[in-house]
């Protein structure tokens, strides 16, 4: 037979047992827990010791049911080949997301996806169902509005270079970012500056690094496909070097990312091309990986914290969709060549 005193110790404290701890009501502990209303400093004291004796945890659930809304948003990242988070970039960027989420008392959940029309629509009505606050996509432009504004979700788009009328983005101008890296480059006497990354003029930092070329009256150097990836910049590290050694290769590289990068030195060190001195090397992004290869990468940074912030705070704040672009920084270390140590802003 069970021992009713057994039962007694299981139970879970409830909000009613705080409150009769505490010597206050119901709605006193509610709005001491989730700030629905001002409560004196003394109380409020008195409820969150009753908390930490009970041992009391919220049901989230049932306080989701009664708000229609589960503190919660999403992060939804691409399904891809090449996971996002191996991207040092991203993860770091996904990191801030997530603490300025927790800032504002709110659980943040990543998930991968397709960014099909039809695939997205499915997976918005399922965060609606689950009583999401509002999903941070990942698309970089690639979301279909028509898709998934009818389902009712604030949502932003991140990673995003230029406007789109109608939604709420964030991102830098890698453009201009481009032009930048290779303006410095050219401004040590460089004169043939490779591009290794996406091999589409239409892609914003091949355009950018062409017309920083163009603007200078200096031949644009060879473009050699690396795309984002480390392996793609190994590559085309290697072809570089085979070219160096017939004579007719860059003095410079400017490469898509700081993950190409990373390749791309790789490449050099083992084909004995040094770094700056043979071949200049400036990236893109600015993460973490950038300040520890050999030599320390200069690299054109995103700010990724007030990103983050903005990317929260559009979700949150109710207003009318914009885009938040904003300006990145030139990190200049040893990759690019020997010069006073200075960090340009654009």
């Amino acid at each position: 037979m069970t021992d009713p005193s057994a039962r007694t110790r299981t139970r879970k404290p409830t909000r009613r047992d705080v409150a009769r701890l505490a010597g206050v009501s119901d709605a006193v502990v509610s709005y001491t827990l989730n700030g629905g209303a001002p409560v004196a400093p003394d109380t409020r004291l008195r409820v969150l010791a009753a908390v930490a004796e009970l041992g009391y945890r919220p049901n989230q659930a049932a306080r989701a049911l009664r708000s229609g809304s589960a503190r919660t948003l999403v992060l939804a990242v691409p399904d891809v080949a090449d996971p996002v988070f191996s991207n040092p970039f991203f993860a770091e960027f996904a990191a801030a997301i997530e603490s300025v989420a927790r800032e504002r008392g709110y659980a943040l959940s990543t998930t991968a996806t397709t960014f099909s029309p039809e695939g997205l629509r499915s997976r918005f009505e399922e965060f609606a169902a689950r009583m999401v606050d509002g999903v941070l996509v990942l698309s970089s432009g690639a979301a279909d509005r028509d898709a998934i504004d009818p389902v009712g979700l604030p949502w932003v788009d991140l990673n995003v270079s230029a406007a789109r009328e109608g939604v709420a983005s964030v991102g830098t101008d890698l453009r201009s970012g481009a032009e930048l890296a290779t303006e410095h480059l050219l401004d040590h006497g460089r004169t043939r500056v490779a591009f290794v990354g996406q091999a589409d003029v239409g892609e914003p930092r091949h355009a950018g690094w062409l017309a920083a070329c163009r603007s200078r009256g200096v031949p644009p150097g060879r473009v050699v496909a690396g795309g984002y990836t480390r392996e793609g910049g190994y590559a085309a590290g290697l072809r570089i070097a085979d070219d160096l050694s017939t004579g007719d290769g860059p003095d410079a590289v400017f490469a898509a990312s700081d993950r190409t990068a990373v390749g791309v030195l790789r490449a050099f060190h083992e084909r004995d091309v040094r770094v700056p001195e043979d071949v200049a090397v400036v990236a893109f992004d600015g993460s973490w990986e950038a300040e520890y290869t050999w030599p320390p990468l200069s690299t054109v940074r995103q700010p990724v914290e007030s990103m983050a912030e903005a990317a929260v705070r559009g979700l949150l704040d109710g207003s009318a969709p914009t885009h938040r672009q904003f300006p990145v920084e030139l990190v200049i270390r040893a990759s690019c060549g020997t010069h006073e140590p200075v960090t340009e802003a654009r």
